[in-house]
This record gives C-alpha cells, structure tokens and sequence, in this order.
C-alpha cells in the first residue's frame, strides 16, 4: 500500500468515524503509529481534518461537515459513561439524580460531575422540583440522528429501548423546530421497522 493510499484510508476512516483518536485509527487499520501519526498531521496541515482534544484524547473530524454542537454530541458518544447516560435521558426525560445513579451504579458525587460536564456542553438541561433535581436532553433527535449514521452497532444496542422515546420526541421537537424535525423522527421510527423486518 502506498503512502497515498494509507493517507486516503485513513481519511475515509475519520470520515465514517468522526470523532475518532490516533490509537483507534492505528488499531483498526492495522497501520504502524509512527506512520498513523504522519498523515493525519499532514491531514490536518492540509485542512482536510481538523482535531480538538477531548480529555486524554485528540479526537479527529473530517473539516466543514460538523458544527461545533455536533462534535459536542459526537465527543460524548464516544465516551461510555456519558453516552449512556444521554441515551437513557432521551428514553427516561426529567430523571433524577437517584434514577441516574440507580440505573448506573455510580455514585451520586460521580453522576453530579457527569451531569455538569453534560449541562455546560449544552446537551443537557436541568430544573429543580422541590428537593429533586431533574435533567432531560436538549435535541434528542439530533443526538439519535448522529448515533445512527455514525455509530449503528450503538443504534442497534439502543433501539428498542429508544423506540418508545421517539414519540415523545416527535410531539417535543417538532414544537421547538417546526416540521423538519418531526420528518426526521419518522425516518427513525422507519428505519426501526425495516431494520426489524429484516430479521
């Protein structure tokens, strides 16, 4: 394989995986680090990809496909922790502390640092209710839109699950955001159907 082709198999993989670090890319391509590290470096000096660092990790996106949200979105997917989290919000809207943390089996402390990392990003809104502390997604349609052309094996681990959620989104979104977005919830509901047709 030439280097131009390792350049444009790297690129097409951060194209499918947007959001993706160096050791992921290494590892499912099979490509030595020192090599893996080369083109993206010469990726990005080409403005082909752009990167920002998320924790321990220098996540990677194609450039001018994604706004600033959906790399939010698409950096917390790739965290377990909080993407389950946001994924059970959008099935389980307005739960608690106590509800997270039962479903988790983390302690309340850790699902407040989670939260507050969730509710500054913007993903996540929170309202109290007497001594109780509630939290819902902000966009859950998008959040889904994102896991099912980025991540469908996640898609498929969440669908059923997800199912009964996509009503309440339909009804919730389509007041915020107009019609557009209510299409785009009847795509997902479609889209389940086929996949269980299928099998």
């Amino acid at each position: 394989m030439t280097a131009v082709d390792k350049r444009e198999l790297i690129f097409s993989y951060i194209k499918s995986h947007p959001g993706t670090h160096l050791r992921q890319i290494k590892r499912d391509l099979g490509i030595s680090m020192g090599v893996t590290q080369h083109h993206l470096y010469m990726l990005e000096k080409e403005g082909t990809i752009l990167s920002r660092r998320n924790g321990l990790y220098k996540r990677f996106f194609p450039s001018l496909l994604f706004g600033e949200h959906q790399k939010d979105i698409l950096d917390v997917l790739s965290l377990e922790t909080e993407r389950d989290f946001l994924l059970y919000l959008i099935q389980n809207p307005s739960s608690t502390q106590k509800e997270l943390s039962e479903y988790s089996r983390i302690s309340p402390g850790s699902i407040n640092w989670h939260m507050k990392r969730l509710v500054n990003l913007g993903l996540v809104s929170v309202r109290r209710e007497g001594q109780f502390v509630r939290y819902s997604v902000n966009g859950g349609s998008e959040v889904i839109n994102l896991v099912l052309s980025y991540h469908p094996s996640l898609w498929e681990l969440w669908v059923d699950r997800l199912a009964n959620a996509i009503d309440s989104l339909s009804e919730s979104d389509a007041e915020d955001k107009g019609l557009e977005e209510r299409d785009t919830v009847e795509q997902f509901t479609v889209t389940k159907e086929s996949k269980n047709n299928v099998f």
